[in-house]
């Protein structure tokens, strides 16, 4: 069993991936036509996740799934689209902008317990 597949799959687990990008993520200065990058190992990692039948991947906006799907099913298409580190990184920016939404909720549950 790989190291990521170990790690029951929850908005913390995610959240964890994301934390040392966390910064990063917030800057687009447009590395038009960039290979490889920054975000190559996040992004996989997020996929790896994101293929897995857990509850919470069923709750995360289905585009983000099915991409996932599509890239290790080998679709052509996927994988070269994300080939590029622009569209890699709108793709991570905008689940963590839908993790850190869930993590606010979840934080306000607790408060209003």
């Amino acid at each position: 069993m790989k190291n990521e597949d170990a790690e029951q799959v929850s908005l913390d687990a995610y959240l964890r991936l994301f934390e040392p990008y966390r910064e990063q993520l917030k800057q687009f200065d447009g590395r038009e036509r960039e290979y490889g990058g920054r975000f190559s190992l996040l992004f996989r990692q997020v996929l790896r996740m994101l293929v897995r039948p857990e509850e919470l991947n069923q709750q995360i906006p289905k585009l983000f799934v099915t991409v996932a799907h599509k890239y290790f099913d080998g679709d052509k298409e996927t994988i070269r689209h994300f080939s590029y580190e622009d569209n890699r990184h709108f793709f991570l920016s905008d689940l963590y902008d839908w993790l850190q939404i869930r993590e606010r909720g979840r934080k306000m549950q607790v408060i209003g317990r």
